[in-house]
């Protein structure tokens, strides 16, 4: 199984430097470099780690031995299993750990975010997850198009990263900027990273989940859609490539007032951003 952990460690400056380069080292002995990824602040040591099995934490354990004075906090996140947790590191031993169960499939298990004009097209529907400290991962669509995403934010100072897939299994778009200030720059990626095996089964399992739950095609079989255009039609609004299923549609109208945007969401206060972030990139591109 695929668990997906962030190691943090603050102190001391020059403490932290001295552990950084002997991580270094035992990572590296434990043929673990590769699935490491740095991300380190002014103010502390990160590692986001991916690994097959368990958390190395003998490799911290072994680091905060020898540097007793620096603070080590681990959180990770197993999605097959259904279960996320933390723990601290003290002097060599592991402490204060918790466990808690998580969602294990799509659909109302995991946050939703759907929003659709008045004119009952559809806006932004959106489910996500999250994986790490700092990483995000869902499926979104519009009207007209959908794609994969992968959200990263760093906690220490609101820089953002947002990939996006445009019809194979490869990030493909990116866009980088400051959650705060709302300003993010675009570009494509070339060459596009493809997905990881195991990453892209998940989010496709995600998006078939999702829009069973919520979604109707035009393009889907005749028979299996036509009383949504029925429906649709019954109500004034013209189909589109993705539409929101008439029966969430009704209970959305029915919590909206007359003539405002239709509107559900089981999004955290912690996730509305990502609806943000998704809504001012990729979505704008509409």
């Amino acid at each position: 199984m695929l668990i997906h952990a962030t190691v943090t460690i603050t102190g001391d400056e020059i403490a932290r430097a001295a552990c950084e380069a002997r991580l270094r080292r035992l990572l590296s002995s434990q043929f673990l470099k590769d699935e490491v990824e740095e991300h380190h602040g002014a103010d502390a040591l990160c590692y986001d780690l991916k690994v097959e099995g368990g958390i190395p934490f003998p490799v911290f354990a072994q680091a905060s031995q020898e540097f007793p004075a620096l603070e080590f906090a681990a959180e990770w996140v197993n999605v097959a299993a259904g279960e996320k947790g933390k723990a601290s590191i003290v002097n060599g031993r592991v402490a204060g750990q918790e466990n808690e169960r998580i969602a294990t499939r799509a659909g109302e298990d995991h946050p939703v975010h759907v929003e659709v004009s008045p004119t009952g097209r559809l806006t932004l529907a959106l489910t996500l997850f999250r994986v790490s400290r700092e990483e995000w991962r869902g499926y979104a669509l519009t009207a007209t198009r959908d794609a994969l995403l992968r959200v990263l934010r760093r906690l220490d100072t609101g820089a953002v990263d947002c990939y996006a897939t445009e019809g194979e299994a490869e990030w493909a778009r990116h866009w980088r900027g400051d959650i705060q200030a709302g300003v993010y720059e675009v570009k494509d990626v070339e060459p596009p990273i493809p997905i990881e095996g195991t990453v892209f089964q998940e989010l496709d399992q995600l998006a078939r989940t999702f829009t069973a739950d919520w979604i109707w095609f035009s393009l889907d079989p005749h028979e299996s859609i036509a009383i949504e255009r029925e429906r649709y039609a019954r109500a004034g609004y013209d189909a589109a490539n993705a539409n929101v299923r008439s029966l969430k549609l009704h209970r959305m109208r029915a919590d909206a007032g007359e003539g405002r945007p239709l509107l559900h969401s089981s999004l955290g206060a912690d996730e509305q951003w990502i609806k943000d972030l998704v809504l001012a990139t990729w979505a704008a591109e509409e």
